[in-house]
């Protein structure tokens, strides 16, 4: 074997048993990423005590035995009116969604604590063909309610209702958006987000 070929294939033994390190880095990078990402998050956005403020105690007033209210998307729009300059939580869900179930501690315990200032909370059920009396024997299952209960009569123009508020909803649910006192979208999404999430963005728009 010539001279050559022997320093070159010392060359490929010495390359196999000292890889390069650049896989490994490229990992601690990602890694380093989603940790510096989360503690972000964290500080910036789940982080309760940098949001906190004075909140005026809740009377903790409980809807149990209110009945549920049927609201027309005609009837949606004039509570949205009548609560010009206040911002308004609007919550979509439905009595069968197992996610919405699981979202209801937040919901309800934001109408909860912010029952005593200007946030008004209009909480909406948009079953197919849903009474009053399925609504209440649904929300029967919850020892407090501090909303108060109603559900959509009938569908007809209530996305497009929606649309031109500018609050695109694809239909899913639940569905959670923040209105601000000027009418703009705060903030808006499908599925569940922590109370700490919800609850900041709430106390921005009240005491910004």
């Amino acid at each position: 074997m010539s001279e050559e070929k022997i320093i070159l294939f010392k060359q490929y033994q010495k390359s196999k048993q000292n890889p390069k390190p650049w896989p490994k880095m490229f990992f601690l990078i990602i890694l380093s990423g989603v940790l510096i990402s989360l503690a972000l998050w964290h500080y910036f956005v789940e982080n309760v005590e940098r949001s906190d403020v004075q909140i005026p105690p809740s009377s903790n007033i409980r809807f149990n035995d209110a009945d549920p209210l049927s609201m027309t998307t005609a009837q949606i729009a004039d509570e949205l009116e009548k609560n010009d300059e206040k911002p308004v939580l609007l919550y979509l869900y439905t009595t069968w969604c197992k996610i919405c179930a699981e979202n209801f501690e937040v919901v309800n315990e934001v109408s909860r604590e912010f029952q005593n200032t200007d946030l008004q909370v209009i909480a909406l059920a948009i079953d197919r063909d849903l009474d009053s009396s399925s609504l209440n024997q649904h929300l029967n299952q919850y020892s407090d309610v501090y909303f108060q209960p109603r559900f959509l009569a009938f569908k007809d123009g209530f996305r497009e209702f929606l649309h031109k508020k500018n609050i695109r909803y694809d239909g899913r649910i639940p569905f959670t958006v923040l209105i601000s006192r000027d009418g703009e979208v705060i903030t808006k999404f499908t599925g569940k987000k922590s109370k700490n999430f919800l609850r900041n963005k709430i106390i921005r728009e009240l005491y910004n």
